[in-house]
């Protein structure tokens, strides 16, 4: 197969970058910048990409960062064309420990405006008939593979004061597998959130599983959650069953979208979202998932399957001039039904609804002020002020009209 050439579109080269991965020339570079997530690097338009550099795939990219000739920093290159690329370092905060002696890059990853934290890494699927077959295993099954407990409070605290401190995001997302009850974890959760909210003037986004009853996304609302993530990962209901058999079973497909359409009508406009994973289903049914999410006011994020040996499940080869019609698709329909995509943003694991607008050369259509405050210090503590005096008036409405279901 003839490839097409991308260095002259930086939206289309994020993706088959995230596709094919690069080999990285300068062993210093690799050594300093280079994990097991892959390598964030800073393409041209100031797009933020994370690239496989160890995965065995990466055999067969002919995409090569090398230093550039003559000049001070980084080239991305495949023999016959190059762009101008900076290579983003670790976080420092990684190397630090908190006060019990955890290392903070084992409680969090920083992955461009977002700083994941995952309090608690147990998941009831996992290793077993339930198990999503995508996963790479980054949960476990007990505490125990986890370093024998469940990061506490103060251990989560202390990681984020270092996060913001070190500037490394604006945005702590924090996350959860399964485990049982009707909350779908925020109860768990629920300290984590209230603790960070009190101490630190930040935006936290939470990845849960859809609770039972709608009370608990009113409950996650009023007690601080700024964006909330509910991933159906796959729109084919049959597909979904296969791949997600946990899930389909004991949550439900059609609990997963409800949940999302409510918390659509709870939480601002562009803040409720969830996965659609590029790779586990045909684009057209992607495609069919992105409409129907925006319809209810949901912003669909699109990860790409990356093929891992340690992933039960093995799929054909993505060619980058297949999905790039989804991501475009995106970025149109999300402009078209006006719902925000600002707040997903300059994250290098996905390529964003916002960088959509280079797959459609629509980059005329972005305000360059819009774009920079929201990458301001400023723009971060408006979006927080925003969201803190939309939250007040919201959970005193819903106080005084509209009890949680449920109550007498």
């Amino acid at each position: 197969m003839i490839r097409k050439n991308y260095f002259k579109n930086p939206g289309a080269l994020k993706i088959d970058l995230m596709l094919r991965g690069a080999a990285i020339e300068d062993p210093v570079a690799k050594a300093r910048a280079c994990g097991a997530t892959g390598i964030d690097i800073l393409l041209p338009k100031k797009i933020l990409v994370n690239i496989p550099c160890e995965d065995w795939f990466t055999v067969r990219s002919p995409y090569v960062i090398k230093k550039s000739a003559g000049k001070k920093g980084y080239i991305l290159t495949n023999g016959s064309d190059s762009v101008p690329v900076s290579i983003l370092d670790r976080p420092e905060f990684y190397s630090r420990k908190t006060a019990t002696g955890v290392p903070f890059g084992d409680i969090a990853v920083t992955h461009g405006s977002y700083t994941v934290i995952t309090p608690d890494k147990r998941c009831g699927f996992f290793k077993s008939s339930a198990q999503c077959r995508y996963c790479a295993g980054n949960f476990s099954t007990d505490a125990a593979e986890n370093g024998g407990r469940v990061y506490t409070v103060e251990e989560v605290l202390e990681t984020v004061k270092a996060v913001l401190k070190e500037k490394a995001s604006g945005i702590i997302y924090l996350s959860i597998g399964f485990s049982d009850g009707d909350d779908g974890g925020i109860k768990f959760l629920e300290p984590y959130v209230k603790a960070i909210k009190s101490h630190f003037n930040c935006l936290v986004a939470v990845e849960a599983l859809p609770p039972a009853s709608n009370e608990w996304i009113d409950r996650a609302y009023a007690f601080g959650v700024d964006s909330i993530l509910y991933n159906l990962d796959i729109f084919d209901k049959e597909l979904f069953s296969v791949i997600c058999p946990g899930r389909a079973g004991l949550i439900g497909r059609q609990r997963t979208l409800d949940a999302l359409k409510y918390a659509a009508g709870i939480f601002a406009n562009g803040t409720v979202a969830s996965h659609l994973i590029v790779g586990l289903e045909p684009p057209g049914s992607t495609i069919m998932g992105i409409d129907f999410l925006t319809d209810s006011g949901v912003v669909p994020i699109l990860p790409i399957f990356r093929p891992s040996k340690d992933r039960p499940l093995d799929v054909t080869d993505l060619d980058a001039e297949v999905i790039i019609p989804v991501y475009r698709h995106l970025y149109k329909t999300l402009k078209k039904k006006g719902i925000n995509f600002n707040w997903v943003r300059d994250i290098s694991m996905v390529t964003t609804p916002v960088e959509g607008r280079y797959l459609l050369n629509d980059e005329k259509s972005s305000s360059p002020f819009l774009d920079n405050f929201y990458e301001s210090r400023l723009g971060m503590k408006t979006a927080w002020g925003l969201s803190a005096i939309r939250r007040r008036l919201r959970v005193k409405k819903i106080k005084k009209e509209d009890p949680p279901e449920g109550s007498p």
